[in-house]
């Protein structure tokens, strides 16, 4: 069994969707100034690098991550497509149902547009990425196995396409509206540069925080040799 993580390390380098404010971090206490040992303090919104939505991040009615069952992160079905998107580019229903097939066996869908090719150039990055619409988002909520949507972007929505499109998707697939608590969770900024074939497993274990919405993400794939 391989093991590779699809998430990167949250720093101060770690791009920043639209104008969201840059991570921070700075010490508590530190050995190079002769405290005994050393400690920090960090400080970022909890959308940045890579990080998992919970319903309650557009749907005030919807469960922020610390309430879901803890096997909720753990997809055993992970299916990967293809979609090649360039800067400002949309992801349409129409895009993604000729992969309908592998949507329809996933627990995790895996969607790598390569525009993590980018991520150095953190402006481009963080303002010009691709971004789905609400019927792709209406799509996806179609598939009853589909429990989350992990993808190679800061933000599910485009940075120039936010309005209205971003955030359509966002609260159709985070279940605003809904009479059940039916929600596709959303895996954005995930680390896709390796080949993913044959996976087997993936723990997306998010940091779970009362009070807050959703959280840095921490993502361990199992692949098979």
């Amino acid at each position: 069994m391989k093991r590779i993580a699809l998430s990167y390390p949250l720093g101060v380098d770690t791009p920043r969707f639209t104008d969201n404010p840059p991570v921070m971090i700075w010490p508590h206490s530190s050995t190079d100034k002769g405290d005994k040992f050393n400690q920090s303090f960090h400080m970022s919104v909890n959308h940045s690098g890579t990080h998992m939505d919970g319903a309650n991040h557009f749907n005030p009615d919807g469960k922020q991550l610390w309430e879901y069952p803890i096997e909720t992160f753990v997809y055993e079905t992970v299916r990967v497509i293809d979609l090649e998107k360039q800067d400002d580019e949309l992801i349409t229903k129409q895009d993604l149902e000729p992969f309908e097939e592998i949507i329809k066996e996933a627990d995790l869908l895996i969607v790598r547009t390569g525009f993590y090719r980018y991520r150095s150039d953190a402006h481009r990055y963080g303002q010009h990425n691709p971004g789905f619409t609400q019927d792709a988002g209406e799509y996806f909520m179609t598939f009853e196995n589909l429990r989350a949507i992990g993808m190679d972007l800061p933000s599910a929505g485009g940075g120039q396409t936010m309005e209205p499109h971003g955030v359509a998707f966002h609260q159709t697939v985070l279940g605003l509206g809904r009479e059940d608590e039916r929600a596709i969770l959303l895996i954005e900024d995930m680390k896709l540069d390796e080949e993913l074939t044959n996976i087997e497993r993936v723990y997306a274990l998010p940091l779970l925080i009362k009070g807050i919405d959703s959280g840095p993400c921490t993502i361990l794939a199992e692949l098979s040799e």
